[in-house]
């Protein structure tokens, strides 16, 4: 498990992916950089838990958000 700290990003709050996970999803070129555009849906859990699900929007991805 990769631990991340919480950042300001522009008015709101994020964290990193590590890019060795966006590599194993394929999603990193061989320079490190994305291979299009991507869009994800971020589903608080509770507990301190999220999900963040892809979304196949411009046919990047093959996933759509689950609403559990």
């Amino acid at each position: 498990m990769a631990i991340r700290k919480l950042q300001e990003v522009g008015g709101a709050t994020g964290v990193t992916i590590p890019k060795d996970d966006l590599i194993l999803e394929d999603l990193l070129n061989a320079s490190g950089e994305l291979n299009g555009e991507y869009h994800a849906h971020i589903k608080y859990e509770g507990g301190g838990e999220w999900r963040l699900k892809l979304l196949d929007i411009d046919g990047n991805a093959d996933s759509t958000p689950q609403t559990e």
